[in-house]
């Protein structure tokens, strides 16, 4: 007998084993083979919008692969293969592929702990709420609607943590996060709003004809606007082009004067879209000046966009806007002040794919005009007053990149800006002209269920020097119901041509303001902390703390008497100031309503003085229902009650020069009272087109004491009329 080894007869079933090897691999080199090229789209389900930078993965396999700008991606698999999609904000999605090379359509679901909105970012590139960290709140076209409100401060004024301020004499400006006027950036489809270097900003000049959303970006964001942008950055979004046909015409009239119409065509035709929108609106109040008598304001406006589907991907864009404005308050001695403005502004762009990413370049012009004159009647005389036209002009010139690499959405680009101000007997030689030039990177990086972000800009001015300015942040989605996120940047705000080379003299007042060209830009340091906790898809909460603290602040100081005897002050970087708080919101759909909820405290001070920061009310909220009403079908209905807490008034010294929540030299001396504004709005839809509409600001007319932009009750009521049209 011979002992064989167990392995005896694995040894003899070699060939068999080799012929077995040999098969196996050759059914995976088959089924290799039978592996193609799958192409597909990811978008979100409910908005159709792309998804980019999204994971596509095969499972049981090593391809993978990400969404690019346009939301589509490549992948080796092939019939039978079973695809794994995830984004940060959405969730995650199995697809089977059913048939070799087929064109996938994935639509993924957006978690309730990220709102579905967009806001723009650096670059004028679009993004979700779901890449950023920031918090971002947007006005929606059914909001602006619903408001009926006449100009962009009305709707804004009603959101937590936004307070209207007054501007004297006429003006109006909201702050953000306790900062407002030059340190709140506000934006025209990503491009600055004319009037920012003759100061005349006012925030109720702005038309909401032709709007589609505003963006509010809370804290600093240098890095992604550059200058400005301290307190934050309000975003007027322009509504694209219809597909079809659409004719849209409004008017309403109600108390104050108010009385106002607008008409607005659009279309698609081919590769070419189209909008042209125009309005017209006055009142007999004034944003920032409650006075009755003959206190007027009108402005009318123009709105145009025209886009092009050029070959190959590219595209192109022509926005040109205009407005014009007059202003008539009462002044002392029975005479009447007067403000003409006058603006246009428009901008060319192109973007297409290049370079494995996305480029855009785009050209931005404006042209403004600012006239101060007086009359005891109703119309202004010609050379009265300070009479002398104030004109500002402003061009830039941007080049953007945007890309994704593996899971990196990358932003670069650089802008270049000519800035002149023309402004005869107050400005050396008439006019003072500034360029700057912009350099700016951005990552935004997920990795799983994390999402971090860094950036910086660099920004070169001939006026002031140079700054830099960086940010990180970071995004958790721990759970399909719970979003953590945090941020940290540095922002800044340029000081303007009037405060570096800007004389303005008083003789009335007895004192003059003189420029410093020796001031620095104001800077800030931000941080902020919070997430959003949805427990079911009908149900939100959010949360956020921060803590904003700035340093150079420009203000006046007083310099001595000059030669005639008159008060001297000069702009100087004198004030700290810091400003901290929490902000709340919930939102609840239930029985066909959506409830909104928000409730904002802040904490803003001075730090030179010790002393807070003027009219900055302490605690703000609001509640907002929304809801068609089932007893009349086409009925539907608007609430917005606004609480406003109790804010302290600032001294003056006597015969100074008012700049802002600064000058703080005498203390506090007095309070500006609470404010509980009810906002309601009913509307009918009559037939198909024809929509009838009546509703009320300040329902329960509340007046409080020292309240400057605070207005009477006011009723109104509106027809609309729209035929055709699709988005």
């Amino acid at each position: 007998m011979v002992l064989r080894s167990p392995l005896h007869g694995l040894w003899l079933m070699r060939p068999l084993v080799l012929v077995l090897l040999l098969a196996a691999g050759a059914r995976e080199s088959a089924a290799q083979t039978v592996n193609g090229l799958i192409r597909g789209l990811v978008t979100a389900r409910g908005d159709g919008a792309p998804v980019v930078s999204a994971e596509v993965k095969r499972v049981g396999g090593s391809s993978r692969a990400r969404t690019d700008q346009q939301g589509r991606f490549e992948l080796s698999a092939g019939s039978g293969d079973t695809l794994l999609v995830r984004m940060l904000g959405f969730r995650e999605t199995r697809v089977i592929v059913r048939a070799q090379n087929e064109q996938l359509q994935v639509a993924l679901e957006p978690l309730a702990t990220v709102l579905p909105v967009f806001t723009t970012t650096m670059g004028q590139r679009v993004i979700r709420a779901s890449e950023s960290p920031r918090s971002v709140t947007v006005v929606d076209r059914a909001e602006i609607e619903a408001v009926a409100a006449v100009a962009a401060n009305q709707l804004l004024r009603q959101l937590p943590g936004l307070q209207e301020l007054p501007a004297p004499p006429s003006k109006t400006s909201i702050s953000i996060r306790g900062f407002d006027d030059a340190r709140v950036l506000v934006l025209v489809d990503g491009e600055p709003v004319a009037g920012s270097l003759v100061e005349s900003r006012d925030i109720g000049r702005l038309s909401t004809i032709a709007t589609e959303r505003i963006e509010v970006t809370k804290g600093p964001s240098s890095v992604e606007f550059g200058s400005d942008a301290l307190g934050g950055v309000i975003n007027i979004v322009q509504a694209a082009p219809t597909k079809a046909l659409a004719l849209d015409g409004v008017v309403r009239q109600g108390g104050l004067g108010r009385e106002e119409a607008t008409l607005g065509m659009s279309q698609t035709v081919g590769r070419v879209g189209y909008r042209l929108n125009g309005g017209w609106r006055q009142s007999d109040r004034l944003t920032g000046y409650n006075a009755a008598g003959s206190t007027f304001n009108r402005i009318f406006d123009l709105r145009s966009d025209v886009r092009v589907a050029l070959a190959h991907g590219w595209s192109a864009r022509l926005d040109v806007q205009g407005s014009q404005e007059r202003q008539r308050f009462p002044l002392d001695a029975n005479f009447n002040g007067f403000i003409d403005n006058r603006g246009g502004q428009g901008f060319a762009e192109v973007q297409g794919p290049a370079l494995g990413g996305r480029l855009r370049l785009r050209a931005f012009q404006q042209r403004f005009s600012y006239q101060y004159r007086q009359s005891r009647e109703l119309l202004p005389i010609r050379g009265s007053a300070d009479s002398v036209e104030q004109q500002e002009r402003q061009g830039r010139y941007l080049l953007a990149y945007a890309a994704v690499k593996g899971g990196h959405a990358i932003d670069a680009g650089v802008q270049h800006s000519r800035r002149t101000l023309v402004a005869p007997t107050k400005v050396d030689g008439d006019s003072a002209r500034e360029l700057i030039t912009e350099v700016f990177a951005r990552d935004s990086w997920t990795v799983g269920n994390v999402l971090l972000t860094a950036g910086a800009r660099h920004t070169q001015s001939t006026l002031w020097g140079a700054a830099t300015n960086p940010s990180v942040g970071l995004a958790w989605q721990a759970r399909p119901t719970l979003r953590l996120r945090s941020n940290m940047a540095r922002g800044f705000r340029a000081p303007g041509f009037k405060e570096i080379r800007y004389t303005f003299f008083n003789p009335a007042g007895g004192y003059e303001i003189v420029g410093n060209p020796e001031l620095r830009p104001e800077s800030s340091w931000s941080t902020s902390a919070g997430g959003t906790w949805a427990p079911r898809s009908s149900l939100s909460f959010d949360v956020e703390a921060y803590r904003n603290d700035v340093q150079d602040l420009v203000d006046w100081s007083y310099r001595g008497d000059n030669a005639a005897g008159f008060q001297t002050y000069a702009n100087v970087n004198v004030a700290r100031a810091r400003t901290q708080g929490i902000e709340s919101n919930v939102r609840l759909t239930v029985f066909g309503s959506e409830v909104s909820a928000g409730y904002d405290f802040l904490h803003a001070r001075n730090l030179r003085t010790g002393l807070p920061l003027t009219r900055r009310a302490t605690h703000t909220a609001r509640v907002r229902l929304a809801r068609d009403v089932a007893l009349l079908r086409g009925l539907a209905s608007d609430l917005s009650v606004r609480y406003t807490g109790r804010a302290p008034l600032i001294g003056i010294p006597a015969g100074a020069p008012i700049t802002g929540p600064f000058s703080t030299e005498q203390g506090i001396i007095g309070r500006q009272g609470a404010l509980l504004s009810v906002d309601a709005q009913l509307r009918l839809q009559l037939t198909a087109t024809a929509e009838l509409s009546a509703g009320g600001n300040n329902l329960l007319d509340q007046q409080p004491a020292l309240w400057t932009p605070a207005f009477q009750r006011q009723l109104f009521v509106g027809l609309r009329v729209r035929w055709g049209g699709t988005r």
